[in-house]
């Protein structure tokens, strides 16, 4: 119990914070893509949950990014959001233009031997200044609770394609892989690197994703 309480662990919220930012300024030179967020989620009785999300893009597809939803697991465990995110690229003039996101989603996780798979579908219909029309993108997370002493780490790979029905095609990829850190009851700490490949353009892009996630 006093090991619990110890000066270390009462530092672990702040210390996470610090390790963003150093993760940020040292990645940001590096690669051509620099992805940071932070997010917050408020659960109520009736068994529904709040989400938002703020970030910002810096280096290739910089701009900033924004999400509102809502989210609820079923009784048979499968999970369903639905809300509205936001991208805005920032313009070379200064200015951004918007890019209008309704979306929804169904996720469910399977359990075997400690490692957890999951497997989520969503669909999202884009209006505005950029693209309009709906994708469809599944995606595929791997994931496994590593145990040390006093922390929990979760490494995780995520596959996720973009299939865009007005295209009818697969226009880019997401390949994922990082550490989720839960550094207390509310507040977890992702640390990722993020691979994009376009596919109309033939290009690879990559780069550092880092973000907060606090439970209120």
């Amino acid at each position: 119990m006093l090991n619990y309480f110890s000066p270390l662990h009462s530092m672990k919220p702040s210390f996470a914070i610090i390790l963003m930012f150093v993760f940020s300024s040292s990645f940001s030179a590096e690669d051509n893509l620099d992805f940071m967020l932070l997010s917050a989620s408020k659960s109520f009785a009736n068994g529904y949950t709040l989400v938002a999300v703020t970030g910002d893009i810096h280096e290739e597809f910089k701009g900033k990014v924004a999400y509102l939803g809502v989210a609820k697991k079923t009784d048979s465990g499968a999970v369903w959001k639905a809300g509205y995110f936001g991208y805005y690229p920032k313009q070379d003039d200064g200015g951004y233009h918007e890019d209008h996101r309704l979306r929804g989603s169904l996720s469910y996780t399977f359990k075997l031997d400690g490692w957890m798979l999951t497997h989520r579908s969503r669909v999202e219909y884009r209006m505005g200044q950029t693209a309009n029309g709906f994708r469809y993108r599944p995606a595929l997370e791997l994931s496994r609770v590593l145990s040390t002493a006093k922390n929990n780490f979760i490494p995780y790979i995520e596959v996720e394609p973009f299939y865009d029905f007005r295209a009818d095609k697969i226009t880019l990829s997401l390949l994922t892989a990082g550490v989720k850190w839960p550094v207390s009851s509310n507040i977890i700490l992702n640390i990722g690197h993020m691979n994009v490949f376009l596919a109309e353009d033939n290009r690879h892009i990559k780069g550092p994703i880092l973000g907060i996630h606090i439970k209120l």
